[in-house]
């Protein structure tokens, strides 16, 4: 068996590496030049179940560097208001726990012995069905590749769902984001209250302004693993409606992103603001936020879809758990012994029920 991942993020190699290691032959796409060509994600939490597939799936060293890289966290999930004035703790449901990192840093440790079947700069263009039940792949460097299923792991926009399900249904909500985070410097820590030292803290306003803080703590440096050493920061996420972000939003740079963020949020409590204004601006960015319909079941095919490539869903902080997930558990459906085809229409039958559940619990989350 022989199969093409599309997406080299987190879900993708996870399942190239859970493949690998049954003896299946594995080639992975990914559309950026390299693993650190732009700003993808900071602090992210990884639940229980996701967590369980890394330990699962990943080679041990690997899950290892994983876990002494992680997140110092000393508490959970905390809401405030624009004051600051009182932060309220959020109980969370069985099954959080798992395991938070920096996304790059984890990215960088699961690449890193997939480099033979990883070709960069190769995004998906569009596939099409051979009359053996193969599957050829059109990449945007010109070539093609051809396997016995194609695997979609490249999110929101994957251009793999377009194409197997163009009636698939997805909105934009009015509001958008931006990314940054702030070095964590004496001075930003103390800017920074305490619920986002040691764990989430999510911010709102009755205008529908929002923020969200988070800080990354290195256990570990990555550096002491052949990596890029890494800093501790503090991860943040201005949401606003399109309306006061204005029509060039997408247009702008990381400097005037980051001033439009502390801008935005300038009649909050004043370290808010210039907490963000000690950001680097390298690390500002410009996000949507989608949401979609649960689909039919579709016609049988060699082509598949893992997380928000099959259930886009708002940034509440459970998609890359959910999408590894996934990943662990088309692997296991795949190495199993049955049927291919057979094999992943269990495992989309499981995938739609497990993660538009997610998907909905990431609304309910995200509107809080």
């Amino acid at each position: 068996m022989r199969v093409l991942i599309s997406g080299a993020g987190l879900a993708g190699p996870c399942l190239a590496h859970g493949l690998r290691r049954h003896g299946v032959d594995v080639e992975l796409f990914e559309r950026d030049p390299a693993v650190d060509a732009r700003a993808q994600g900071y602090r992210i939490h990884i639940s229980g179940d996701g967590a369980a597939a890394l330990r699962d799936w990943l080679p041990a060293e690997a899950y290892d560097q994983a876990v002494a890289t992680s997140c110092v966290t000393s508490r959970g999930v905390a809401t405030g208001g624009p004051d600051l004035a009182g932060f309220t703790e959020i109980e969370l449901p069985p099954g959080a726990a798992g395991l938070t990192v920096d996304r790059l840093t984890l990215r960088r440790i699961m690449l890193r012995d997939l480099g033979d079947i990883t070709r960069f700069g190769a995004g998906f263009d569009r596939y099409e069905l051979l009359d053996d039940g193969t599957v050829r792949v059109h990449l945007t460097d010109g070539s093609t590749a051809e396997g016995d299923l194609l695997v979609a792991t490249d999110g929101v926009g994957s251009g793999v769902r377009r194409q197997l399900l163009p009636d698939f249904s997805m909105r934009v909500q009015d509001s958008r984001l931006i990314y940054g985070r702030t070095p964590l410097t004496e001075q930003a820590r103390d800017l920074t209250p305490a619920p986002a030292l040691g764990g989430f803290l999510g911010l709102g306003g009755p205008d529908g302004r929002g923020l969200a803080l988070a800080a990354q703590l290195f256990r570990r440096d990555p550096a002491e693993f052949g990596l890029p050493a890494a800093e501790d920061y503090v991860m943040w996420a201005v949401t606003a409606s399109a309306s006061t972000y204005g029509p060039a939003f997408f247009e702008l740079n990381g400097p005037d992103l980051q001033e439009l963020a502390a801008k935005t949020l300038a009649d909050w409590h004043p370290s808010v603001s210039a907490l963000i204004g000690l950001g680097d601006p390298a690390y500002a960015v410009p996000a949507t936020i989608a949401v979609s319909e649960r689909p039919e079941l579709w016609a049988p095919a060699p082509v598949t879809l893992v997380g928000d490539a099959a259930h886009p869903m708002p940034p509440a902080g459970i998609s890359a758990g959910v999408a590894i997930h996934e990943a662990g558990r088309l692997a296991a459906r795949l190495v199993s012994g049955a049927p291919l085809l057979d094999a992943v229409r269990s495992y989309e039958r499981e995938m739609l029920e497990h993660g538009f559940a997610a998907a909905a619990v990431a609304a309910r989350n995200f509107s809080r």
